[in-house]
This record gives structure tokens, C-alpha cells and sequence, in this order.
């Protein structure tokens, strides 16, 4: 026979007690551009204005950082939007036939 009587909340290891997730916020990371010398500055130019909303002169300010140092963080975000930023840029590079490498430094996950 079920019992109708209701039971207490059970209290396991899985939630911190006192942790609210709902105020959680999203730890960043940084967005890592490096320089090649196959990869197209039209390339790069369009990839920090479809992915990352750069504008024109903005693009080309961090095309000539990433020219005269090597490489450069171009942004940090959160980890998830950092993530799918790179798996599309990485897949323009592949379908372009373009070697371009991009990076992600720090905690990807919360």
C-alpha cells in the first residue's frame, strides 16, 4: 500500500548548502589569436567581425597586435560563448583550408 504522507527533502552531498546557482556568474576566459604565415589578414579581419563583433578599425588594431607580438587575446568571455566562438572559427579556418590557431586560457567550467 503507498503511503500519502509526505516526506522531508532528502539532504545529500550533491548541493552546497547556502549555494544559490541561480547568482552564479560565469567565469571568463581569454580568447587567444596567433599569428601564421598562411592564414589571410582578410581571414582574421572577417573572423573578429562575425564572431566577435568587432569593428573595422577595431579588427585591424588587433590584426597588427597580433602581427608584431605573435599572438594576442582578442577577447574574454564566458567559457560556453568562448567555446562556440572557437569551434566556429576553427571550422571557417578548416573550410578555408587556412591553418589559423586559436586558443582558450583559463577555467572553462563553473
Amino acid at each position: 500500500m503507498h503511503d500519502d504522507t509526505p516526506m522531508e527533502p532528502v539532504d545529500d552531498d550533491t548541493h552546497e548548502q547556502g549555494r544559490d546557482d541561480s547568482t552564479m556568474i560565469a567565469a571568463k576566459v581569454k580568447v587567444w589569436f596567433y599569428d601564421d604565415d598562411k592564414t589571410p589578414v582578410d581571414f582574421v579581419l572577417f573572423v573578429l567581425e562575425q564572431y566577435f563583433g568587432f569593428d573595422e578599425p577595431k579588427a585591424r588594431a588587433t590584426v597588427d597586435r597580433i602581427r608584431k607580438n605573435g599572438k594576442t587575446v582578442v577577447a574574454e568571455l564566458p567559457a560556453i560563448p568562448a567555446e562556440i566562438a572557437r569551434k566556429r572559427v576553427e571550422e571557417a579556418a578548416a573550410d578555408a583550408g587556412y591553418p589559423f590557431k586559436i586558443e582558450i586560457e583559463g577555467n572553462r567550467t563553473v
